[in-house]
């Protein structure tokens, strides 16, 4: 598990410095989350969530540690969100459970939020406010300007925080695509303007930048999603990201040309198709939906589906219908099925899994790197270095990334004119200063992982999730016994169950020796007249803990249970 640095107080900006604090994002994909102090006042960009990797069992979402922000909640003034993706604005309806502060935003984003507020029941004391880009906006001590970046949904912001210390440009995510879907490109004429004024730190995008050469553009995928629906001879489901609208009006456009019906299918897909009609960045025909009830009732070839999964998420649409237990579609061989996106970082075996359902049910898969059906919103190494050369600021910082991507981005500064100096790796929970035209390292703070599970935040720990971990690899033992409370005598037990460990009905010879052991340990202490409660559990736990690693090698959790008459 991922931890921060014990808690410290630390030391108050230098005068007229403008301090950064990174709370997520910086050397891991997902939890984005950035803090800008200047003057006694906080400014929060994005707060991000990330799920859960493999050996988190049982865990829903992963957020940032928000304890410096609770500390500090008088001094915020304001959170603003460059875009609606979940990895930047998943966390922050935990964080308003703590902090009441306006939130701004684009459009687009802001409605996706609005929707994720009205689940979570704070949608009526939550002030969102929306920013025109291009377009400006002083909070307090900062100077806002924001600027149209490209990215995999539309209303993504790149913005310069401008303070007497001097000028930051954050890129969010973004891409380079000339031609976007939506027809609203980077303002690369408003950067470079901005850039020509000298931009003293910039902090950009690393997720791609292991990649080289230049991101495709989104129109790349239209006619490979349009040709899997024409030529498929029954329903064709396409699997995407819920948030990425230019994908959906593709598949859209794509059914439209074929005389095809499309249903939407997952609540959040149903959500932001909802919020992109009503604000207009999707334009979906309504004689062309229907609901995903009612396409039984309709010749499979005149049915397109849009749907989540495409992570290999267990509830998600698009597993339920691999696994053959979703209410609504029961996939047969004569469909076809288009997974529009690629594999967040440690959902591999997860979509694999899908796959394979999907083959077993002997649908036909469309799916990359054999089908160019998806393309990345971030930019590959040549974006990153257009991006480096439009601004050539003198500091800069990659964020938005693992370590490597981070360092290979470095690299790419550097071999576009930054000084090797004036870059520098970050993780989460370091501590920056702007101040007279340099930059430094001033501390670190905790940003380790705050863990969600079920209606539970942050009471998951370490401990936790090794007893679970514990539980997969070796299982339970669980051992009753009765004693007499005077002398120690055993008068029931011990009963000896097992999960996850030995098959009881196969196993009745090395569970009765296992309750042989017990009894014997239990005689020895009521022969010594010990009856303490405490002592008879760690004798149960031992002597049952050693005889089970003498026979199996094997160390399950072991629970005592013991009753005293």
């Amino acid at each position: 598990m991922k931890k921060g640095p014990k808690r410290a107080e630390l030391k108050e900006p230098a005068a007229g410095a403008t301090r950064i604090v990174f709370l997520g994002g910086a050397g891991e994909i997902g939890r984005n989350m950035t803090l800008f102090e200047h003057d006694g006042k906080i400014l929060v960009v994005d707060v991000g969530l990330m799920f859960p990797t493999e050996e988190m069992l049982g865990v829903d979402l992963v957020l940032p540690d928000f304890q410096y922000l609770r500390d500090r909640a008088k001094q915020v003034i304001g959170v603003f969100l460059t875009h609606g993706h979940e990895d930047h604005i998943g966390g922050l309806p935990y964080l308003l459970r703590d902090i009441d502060v306006p939130i701004y935003g684009a459009a687009l984003t802001l409605g996706i939020l609005r929707t994720k507020l009205e689940e979570h029941r704070l949608v009526e004391r939550t002030r969102l406010k929306v920013v025109k880009v291009p377009g400006r906006l002083t909070l307090g001590p900062f100077r806002l300007q924001f600027f149209n970046m490209v990215h995999s949904i539309p209303d993504t912001v790149g913005t310069i925080i401008s303070t007497s210390a001097g000028k930051i440009l954050y890129t969010s995510d973004f891409k380079i695509d000339e031609d976007p879907i939506g027809g609203k490109p980077t303002d690369f004429a408003g950067l470079r303007k901005a850039s020509a004024q000298g931009i003293d730190l910039m902090m950009a995008d690393s997720t791609n930048a292991d990649k080289p050469g230049h991101t495709p553009s989104e129109r790349t995928v239209g006619p490979p999603i349009a040709e899997a629906i024409r030529t498929s001879k029954g329903r064709v489901i396409v699997a995407c990201f819920a948030s990425n609208i230019h994908r959906v009006q593709q598949i859209v456009d794509g059914a439209q040309k074929c005389e095809r019906f499309v249903a939407f299918l997952g609540r959040s897909m149903v959500n932001n198709v909802r919020v992109a009609q009503e604000l207009g960045y999707l334009k979906v025909p309504k004689e062309m939906v229907v609901s995903i009830e009612d396409i039984d009732d309709l010749p499979p070839e005149k049915v397109a589906v849009a749907c989540t999964g495409s992570q290999g998420e267990p509830l998600a649409a698009l597993s339920l219908m691999a696994a053959r237990d979703h209410k609504w579609i029961k996939l047969t061989g004569g469909d076809t099925v288009v997974l529009s996106a690629t594999p967040i970082p440690g959902n591999e075996s997860a979509v694999r899994r899908v796959i394979d359902g999907l083959f077993r049910i002997g649908v036909h898969v469309v799916a990359p790197p054999a089908h160019n059906v998806h393309v990345s919103g971030h930019g590959c190494a040549g974006d990153l270095t257009t991006m480096l050369e439009l601004i050539r600021p003198k500091w800069f910082v990659p964020v938005h990334g693992e370590y490597r991507h981070m360092a290979l981005h470095i690299e790419l500064a550097q071999k576009s004119g930054v000084k090797k100096a004036h870059t520098m790796l970050v993780e989460d929970g370091d501590v920056l200063e702007l101040a007279n035209g340099q930059v430094r390292k001033t501390g670190r703070i905790p940003a380790g992982y705050v863990l969600v599970d079920g209606l539970g935040i942050g009471d998951v720990q370490d401990v936790v999730l090794r007893d679970r971990r514990l539980l997969a690899d070796d299982g339970i033992i669980v051992c009753v016994v009765t004693i007499d409370s005077q002398n120690g005598e055993l008068l029931a037990g011990p009963d000896v169950i097992s999960r996850g460990f030995v098959f009881e009905d196969q196993a009745g010879e090395f569970l009765e020796q296992a309750r042989a052991e017990i009894r014997d340990s239990l005689a020895t202490l009521a022969q010594d007249e010990i009856t303490d409660w405490a002592a008879v559990r760690r004798t149960v736990r031992k002597s049952l803990g050693r005889f089970v690693f003498k026979e199996t090698g094997r160390r399950p959790i072991i629970l005592p249970v013991v009753m005293e008459v």
